[in-house]
């Protein structure tokens, strides 16, 4: 019998390696979801794909050149496509944008206008009036297009990526900056395509003859979706390899509650539908469920594991100090308010979160590009998450 690190490896080099980017709605998204079902119904669960509307995003590139001289440029995530040219547009303020004439321009935008990334229209659950404003007045003002300079010199961070957004919408790494604002014109061709597609979460349940049927289920979830151009190891081949392993072990030592694995689709799309289906179908209910624990970023090298609470009553909060306390690799860090966790939380459901405690140095530069690939995980650190969570399944009383 393979043991939970073979199991592990295995996972994750289907999920990472021969399947590699899992974009919702992608055929890559929809091959791990076929893959995590027939996985789940080998193991004796009950599987059932929750399906859900949504985008099949294709990208072949972009092209911008200012006044004729070939500049660097990147489709913004689920751009529309477009073959534009114009005069150019430079805003850096909300007040210089809602004063601009773009009309039959294209609008550049930076400083503090692209200081982070703005939210979706569609999002629901966090979404600053200073975000909303300024999406408002571009899709007012009708430019031929936007371009977006990044706030780091030597990456492009896309500071909208919304596929509500019918702007056609480029973006330039900081470094550009000072090339585009000596220039009057450009053309920007984006080869992109937005194609209508299904895509589904994965809910596995299981109980045997020992649960006891008076007891609310124990959830546990990851989102196995990525952004469209990364293999998405940390973010979050490891979390859905790890409940693949779990629901094994624990099928080895039966626990008394019943069972419930959600794989979500949609964590990094700009509508999170999968989460909001989940929420819509399955979240009306919360009495049923016990205590949730969500998996995100787990794994990273050189990293202890970090666990955070949420929605826990003081007894379950000391409990559950106590019982890590035994385990001298998970380490209790501040609740960070992003990641499926925050469903359960929502929902008055206690809840715990596993990551990597030290995820945050991998943010801009490795988080959803090629390089968050099979190299930077720690096999052995998600073994002993198995561990974890296995003793943590029978041990916990919420």
């Amino acid at each position: 019998m393979e043991n939970s690190k073979k199991r592990l490896v295995r996972h994750m080099e289907k999920l990472c390696g021969e399947i590699g980017p899992r974009a919702t709605g992608s055929a890559g998204n929809r091959a791990a979801v076929d893959y995590a079902a027939e996985t789940f119904r080998s193991l004796g669960y009950e599987v059932r794909l929750q399906e859900f509307s949504c985008m099949d995003w294709q990208n072949s590139g972009a092209e911008l050149i200012a006044d004729g001289q070939s500049v660097e440029v990147e489709a913004a995530e689920y751009a529309m496509p477009c073959d534009v040219h114009g005069d150019l547009v430079f805003v850096q303020t909300i007040q210089e944008l809602k004063a601009a004439a773009l009309t039959d321009k294209i609008c550049v935008m930076y400083g503090d206008l692209c200081k982070e990334p703005l939210m979706p229209k569609s999002m629901t659950f966090w979404n600053p009036e200073e975000h909303q404003a300024i999406i408002r007045e571009l899709e007012e003002k009708h430019p031929l297009a936007v371009i977006t300079v990044s706030f780091l010199e030597e990456v492009a961070v896309p500071i909208i990526q919304d596929g509500d957004f019918d702007v056609p919408c480029g973006t330039v790494k900081g470094c550009y900056l000072s090339t585009l604002l000596s220039k009057k014109s450009a053309t920007l061709k984006l080869f992109t395509e937005r194609r209508a597609a299904v895509a589904a979460n994965v809910i596995a349940t299981y109980k045997n003859h020992e649960t006891n049927e008076t007891k609310k289920k124990l959830a546990y979830s990851a989102h196995i979706d990525t952004k469209p151009t990364t293999p998405g190891a940390l973010d979050n081949g490891t979390g859905v390899a790890l409940l693949l392993t779990l629901a094994e072990e624990l099928l080895q030592t039966p626990v008394e509650h019943p069972l419930e694995f959600v794989l979500f689709n949609g964590e990094d799309y700009y509508s999170m539908p999968g989460e909001m289906t989940f929420l819509e179908q399955s979240l009306n209910q919360p009495e049923n469920y016990a205590f949730a624990m969500n998996i995100d970023g787990a794994g990273m090298q050189n990293s202890t594991i970090s666990y955070s609470l949420y929605e826990c009553p003081e007894p379950l909060t000391t409990q559950l100090d106590q019982f890590t306390a035994d385990y001298p690799t998970v380490e209790k860090v501040e609740p960070w308010p992003m990641g499926d966790h925050m469903l359960f939380a929502g929902a008055g459901i206690p809840a715990l979160a596993v990551a990597s405690t030290n995820m945050y140095l991998l943010m801009d530069a490795v988080m959803h590009t090629p390089k968050d690939n099979l190299t930077i995980v720690d096999f052995q650190r998600l073994e002993e998450v198995v561990h974890y969570l296995t003793k943590l399944s029978h041990a916990v009383k919420p």
